[in-house]
């Protein structure tokens, strides 16, 4: 597959497969208002940045949830790996339809 498809296909899954570990997440730790944010570079298949909102004040939470997030989202083939230099752009999960906004 040409890397530009290659690529395409990558910015296309992302949405969704950040959306999918969000509510994953949520569904495993209910008591939290927990939600993800990611940045992705352009031209590059994998995300630059992942956080985990609503876990700030717990480290080891964190920790543990961010561990898991990027183990999941490995074998599903996104790395996350931060390249100084390079542009950004917001990845907003794609929430299905269950009338879920994050708090601010």
């Amino acid at each position: 597959m040409p890397i530009d498809q290659e690529l395409a296909r990558a910015r296309s899954q992302q949405p969704k497969l950040v959306g999918e570990l969000e509510a994953l997440l949520r569904a495993g730790n209910p008591d939290l208002n927990l939600f993800v944010s990611a940045l992705a570079h352009y031209s590059e298949p994998g995300l630059a940045h992942l956080h985990l909102h609503g876990v700030e004040g717990d480290r080891e939470l964190r920790s543990r949830l961010m561990k898991f997030a990027t183990a999941w989202l490995l074998e599903r083939g996104i790395s996350i790996e931060l390249q100084e230099g390079r542009d950004l752009y917001d990845i907003r999960p794609w929430r299905e339809a269950r009338n879920f906004k994050p708090s601010s």
